[in-house]
């Protein structure tokens, strides 16, 4: 992530730099990621980044920063040298890799399915403040936001339909969670 940041800041300044550093969910997202990996290394106990609805949390939004990738900008961004690594690693080896560690190390058992409007808050106030800063700056980091473009008519449209997928991915996360765990157990299979 410090290479990403280089490299905005190398592109834009370090005012701008930053602002548009920030301003990417893949950024923040994989921030949240780094942080649930640092969190058993903390002192204290009750860490906010080690409780399992947070890291479910974490995961929903780490698989979504993969899919809308993947569906919709990869073809449109095509980063070379140190921006070609980071790209590797924040869209095709961070979330699997954290999605690995939530199937294997995140204990499942008290995961709710009340627990998902909180885990919509962050997106949510994601596209708010994109929105806002936007019709201030006229700079939006993702086409699917670009209001400035395309219009509230569009966006919002967009902002609903990404926010059913967090809610249908959160709803999976929990479904998954709430299977029997002899119906995971290897050679099992879900049938």
């Amino acid at each position: 992530m410090l290479a990403q940041y280089y490299l905005s800041i190398g592109e834009s300044g370090l005012a701008a730099g930053t602002v548009f550093y920030f301003g990417y969910f893949t950024i923040l997202g994989n921030m949240l990621v780094a942080s649930a990996f640092l969190a058993p290394f903390a002192a204290g106990r009750g860490r906010f980044f080690e409780r399992p609805g947070v890291r479910t949390a974490i995961a929903v939004y780490i698989l979504v920063i993969a899919i809308v990738f993947h569906v919709l900008l990869r073809q449109l961004y095509h980063p070379v040298g140190l921006g070609w690594y980071v790209n590797l690693l924040l869209h095709y080896i961070m979330p699997p890799l954290y999605i690995l560690d939530w199937v294997l190390f995140v204990p499942k058992q008290n995961l709710r399915f009340s627990q998902i409007p909180y885990w919509l808050i962050f997106p949510l106030a994601y596209a708010t403040a994109t929105l806002a800063h936007g019709a201030l700056s006229g700079y939006y980091p993702y086409p699917f936001l670009d209001a400035g473009k395309y219009g509230y008519g569009r966006v919002l449209p967009n902002i609903a339909g990404l926010t059913g997928f967090f809610l249908l991915l959160s709803a999976g996360f929990v479904g998954v969670a709430k299977l029997p765990k002899r119906a995971l157990a290897p050679g099992r299979g879900l049938g």
